[in-house]
């Protein structure tokens, strides 16, 4: 049974739910329309002989209680019902109705109530919901919200990620707006399994995907966050329904684009694996900006089988009855006072923000959220700028409404988030407390000794979200708003930001952040002023022994930051000098990373020649991947570098050691990933056909032989008598094709009057002598 509290519902989604329900109820059609100041009419059916055949009045009445409902009805409703004279009167609220509750309210309003059945409560609707589920359906924000499914979607989403706690996902689809926009990414999501979904800033891409998840978390699918594509792979898991969110996806990843990672192929394999597979959905959000950047970096991306850009969903084009119930949703749920509230229903004013060219949903919620305004600047004006500009939404909580000390703690968390959308708690107290030792020693600044946690009560939950993720303590900013603001902060100013790096811990606070050459599209703070760059040089002179990176090598990241940076002639000397001193052991991810990329720099600047080390940096590259990707890069990395593919080919001739080193060390590497590599592959768990399925592998193994000849190797045993259990596949795979395919519903809109009913949605003010009120 249908057990709804309404708490989702504003005001007029609830005299619209009404409409609907008494409509099938009572087989009229009702018409609802802006009520005036002498009226009291929320719904009404009229016929030839009496235009007040049936009045209805909706009261929500949310968080008042049955008390304050009883006295307002006896204070302002009795005498409008009255004027009015309706043949048959009935009352609809949202709350619980006791039947002597149900008594009074008659007695109220006798004789135009002249039956308790016409009184509406809390119980009435969720039986008539029972009764009348295509309506529960068509109302999709009311069925997201019931009790069971809350539960299901938190049960399902705690494990991928902490914040997917009640009171934040129930204000979520509370401030929702479903539009056509929603329609459409469930219809992409349903036939392909996967979605793009790209957009501006603050258009409303996370939330969306936010939506889409919980609709299929209340399907029981598992929720997986992914950060990285490689947490993915790791997380899949065939017997399971999964579905796997990865928020701005190429944001944390472009710049590895330009470097080793091939995180392009990673995330074109992983699309086409989730494609078809009844069990598996993946949304992903991107910034339009970012993608159209990506594309031009990677072909893989650009030129996928997939065709990437067929499944975007672009969210730009909300109408004007979607705009304003977005606006009007952040109204009523606002902590705003009421006189800041009632701007948006005086002259017409919710006209100007509607159809103003940067309406946008972020800006939106900022403009109505307390902790972001001066009471005082509350107005038409204040809005209008706020609009035309949003980044100035963060300048007065930055420079009035917070302390010194946390606007320290929010410009060294930007520092330190170039490429990943978190920072550790670790990380960002060991940063933070180097710069207030900077301040002590250059600005005379007296230490307290608990700046780090008297920052953090100050800004967690207005400008930054703190969330525990598998067990380790996480920041992210509230919102990406926030971190424009910041930029435009350091950008305004690049000495502030070469003040920052004075007292710098990680090498991420100079390799992400900045930037001495122009790239269109990224947000990277500009040093490409002769001048600039010569400061931050020396700078980066100064700290370059002190600086660390995620478990790395310091004389790798160091190199890496002098080649990402600096002109090439002026640190010729330092890094070649840093290149042939080179002596390592192990490679950790991040270094792999690097040493491709510095491998890659020494290619393209024709350096080969003058690095001594050149075989022993091959090798260790060579040697103990971290994923079959890996391997792939690595032959990438030959195969498109001459020098070094010809350098491969000496050894096989001149130095049979050496070569045999190479081969033993992707043979290792192929020992230890070939059934990863082969099983991922399109297709594998579609077929039921042994042939059909034995086609693929050895096309998987033909694939895997030609990456090692692109290295100039040949093929790893581990590959070539790779035996591959086809039997048991193909049992699998019968089994999941008797299942049918999971779709998620979108939601119905009602034929309307866009004019006429936005305008019934702010204009609905009732007048006091010269006392405005709010109409909810």
């Amino acid at each position: 049974m249908a057990n709804y509290d309404f708490s989702t519902l504003n005001d007029r989604d609830l005299e619209e739910l009404t409409r609907d329900l008494l409509s099938k109820e009572l087989n009229v059609n009702f018409q609802s329309f802006k009520p005036g100041p002498d009226k009291g009419i929320d719904l009404r059916f009229s016929t030839i002989n009496d235009e007040n055949e049936i009045v209805v009045q909706v009261k929500h009445y949310l968080g008042s209680g049955i008390s304050k409902l009883k006295l307002d009805l006896k204070k302002n409703e009795v005498q409008k019902v009255a004027s009015l004279k309706p043949k048959r009167y009935i009352f609809c609220t949202s709350l619980p109705l006791s039947p002597q509750d149900k008594e009074e309210i008659k007695n109220t309003f006798l004789p135009y109530i002249q039956s308790t059945s016409d009184i509406i409560g809390k119980e009435d609707l969720n039986k008539w919901l029972d009764d009348y589920p295509e309506i529960q359906e068509r109302h999709f924000k009311l069925w997201l919200s019931s009790i069971d499914i809350i539960k299901k979607i938190v049960k399902n989403g705690v494990k991928g990620r902490s914040e997917f706690y009640k009171e934040k996902i129930v204000k979520e689809i509370t401030l929702y707006v479903p539009n056509k926009t929603h329609n459409e990414a469930v219809k992409a999501l349903n036939n392909n399994h996967f979605i793009l979904i790209t957009g501006a800033p603050g258009i409303g891409k996370s939330t969306l995907a936010n939506m889409l998840t919980y609709q299929f978390l209340a399907e029981d699918f598992e929720l997986v966050y992914v950060r990285e594509i490689t947490e993915a792979e790791e997380a899949l898991s065939p017997e399971k329904k999964q579905i796997f969110y990865f928020d701005d996806f190429l944001g944390a990843i472009t710049l590895d684009l330009y470097s080793s990672r091939n995180a392009d192929s990673a995330i074109v394999n992983f699309i086409e694996r989730i494609r078809n597979d009844k069990h598996k959905r993946l949304i992903l959000t991107c910034r339009t900006t970012i993608l159209n950047q990506a594309k031009n970096i990677s072909d893989k991306i650009q030129n996928s089988n997939i065709d990437i850009s067929n499944y975007e969903v672009r969210i730009e084009n909300y109408t004007d009855w979607d705009k304003a119930r977005i606006l009007y949703n952040h109204i009523y749920l606002s902590d705003l006072q009421d006189e800041q509230k009632l701007i948006f229903f005086q002259n017409d004013f919710h006209w100007k923000v509607i159809k103003h060219r940067y309406y946008n949903p972020r800006v939106i919620q900022d403009i109505t959220k307390k902790s972001n305004i001066i009471d005082s600047d509350y107005s038409e004006k204040f809005v209008l700028d706020i609009l035309n500009d949003p980044k100035k939404i963060w300048e007065k909580p930055f420079n009035v409404q917070i302390s010194n000390i946390s606007r320290l703690l929010l410009l060294t968390m930007y520092s330190l988030g170039g490429g990943i959308y978190y920072v550790t708690d670790e990380r960002l107290k060991e940063a933070f407390n180097s710069r207030i030792n900077h301040e002590v020693v250059s600005n005379n600044y007296q230490r307290e000794g608990n700046e780090y946690n008297f920052a953090l009560k100050e800004l967690v939950g207005a400008f930054i979200i703190r969330t525990i993720d598998k067990n380790n303590i996480i920041y992210s900013f509230f919102n990406p708003s926030i971190e424009d603001f910041i930029f435009s902060y350091f950008q305004n100013s690049n000495e502030e930001y070469l003040q920052l790096l004075k007292s710098s811990v990680f090498f991420d606070q100079f390799k992400y952040r900045i930037a001495t050459t122009k790239v269109k599209g990224e947000k990277r703070i500009d040093y490409s002023n002769k001048n600039s760059e010569k400061k931050l040089y020396e700078i980066f002179e100064e700290r370059k022994k002190l600086l660390k990176g995620f478990y790395s090598d310091s004389n790798i990241n160091i190199i890496s930051t002098l080649i990402r940076l600096f002109n090439k002639d002026e640190i010729k000397v330092e890094l070649l000098e840093r290149i042939n001193d080179l002596d390592i052991s192990y490679l950790s991810w991040e270094d792999r990373d690097n040493l491709s990329e510095i491998l890659k720099y020494i290619a393209q600047n024709n350096l080969v020649h003058h690095i001594n080390n050149l075989s022993d940096l091959i090798k260790i590259l060579s040697k103990d991947a971290l994923s079959h990707y890996q391997i792939k890069s690595f032959a990438s990395l030959i195969k498109e570098n001459s020098s070094y593919s010809d350098f491969i080919n000496d050894s096989k001739i001149n130095d049979c050691d050496y070569y045999n080193e190479i081969q033993k060390n992707i043979n290792d590497s192929w020992d230890k990933f070939s059934n990863d590599y082969m099983t991922d592959t399109y297709g594998i768990d579609k077929t039921i056909e042994k042939e059909e399925l034995e086609d693929l592998i050895n096309k998987r193994k033909e694939e895997a032989i030609q990456i090692n000849k692109d290295i100039g190797l040949d093929g790893s045993e581990a590959i070539i008598e790779y035996e591959f259990d086809t039997s048991s596949q193909i049992e699998f795979n019968k089994e999941k094709s008797k299942e049918n395919d999971i779709k998620i519903q979108g939601y119905q809109e009602n034929a309307r009057n866009e004019v006429l009913d936005i305008n019934k949605l702010f204009n609905s003010n009732s007048k006091d002598g010269d006392l405005f009120i709010l109409p909810f």
